[in-house]
């Protein structure tokens, strides 16, 4: 995997998944992958999950399409700091640790045949996105709302 340098962060080229959120929602959900580093006492910096060349961004009418499998997940263990997080926060960040995306990726893959056609291109390109990224680390979410 070739990272951005984190002073590099304005390069990234963010993929937009959409199925019906409208073109000028402002509302959304950031998946950004973490650059782990091997520094002991490593805490790492806003740009170090800034510097996937090509991150994700679900909006709100369609990030809402994965809130249900989220909440089965949780409560969970922050992948970060061992904290226990008890809902998935469309606020602020939730960091998501390897295991837990697993979960999420059976869950969504366990009802993929009974989703409608539309809703199931959708699931299929998040989960295509979600795969590749977690090859390389674990994903941290920023939402906006």
């Amino acid at each position: 995997m070739m990272w951005l340098k984190p002073s590099d962060y304005k390069k990234q080229k963010y993929i937009e998944l959409r199925l019906y959120a409208p073109e000028s929602e402002k509302i959304l959900l950031d998946f950004n992958p973490l650059k782990i580093s091997e520094e002991p006492d490593w805490n790492p910096s806003w740009e170090e999950w800034h510097c996937y060349p090509t991150p994700l961004r679900i909006y709100k009418q369609d990030y809402e399409l994965l809130m249900d499998y989220f909440n089965r997940i949780y409560p969970i263990q922050d992948a970060f700091d061992g904290t226990t997080e008890s809902v998935f926060d469309v606020c602020f960040y939730n960091w998501i640790g390897k295991e837990d995306w697993f979960k999420v990726i059976s869950e969504i893959e366990q009802e993929l045949d009974s989703i409608s056609a539309d809703k199931q291109s959708f699931f299929i390109d998040f989960l295509k996105w979600l795969k590749k990224a977690l090859n390389y680390t674990s994903i941290i979410v920023d939402g906006n709302l």
